[in-house]
């Protein structure tokens, strides 16, 4: 049988890989100026809390 707790849950990866990739393309929002600053940072602070 595999052992419990060998790896991290899949899940757990997968949901901090995709904050990341949130914050990614809210700065590539951010970049082309459709954000402003104030909204791309109240989003990435957000997003950074939920890690």
């Amino acid at each position: 049988m595999p052992q419990q707790g060998a790896h991290p849950a899949p899940e757990t990866v997968r949901s901090d890989e995709d904050i990341f990739d949130k914050i990614e393309r809210l700065a590539a929002l951010h970049a082309k100026g459709i954000l402003t600053d104030q909204e791309f940072e109240a989003k990435k602070s957000e997003l950074l809390n939920r890690l």
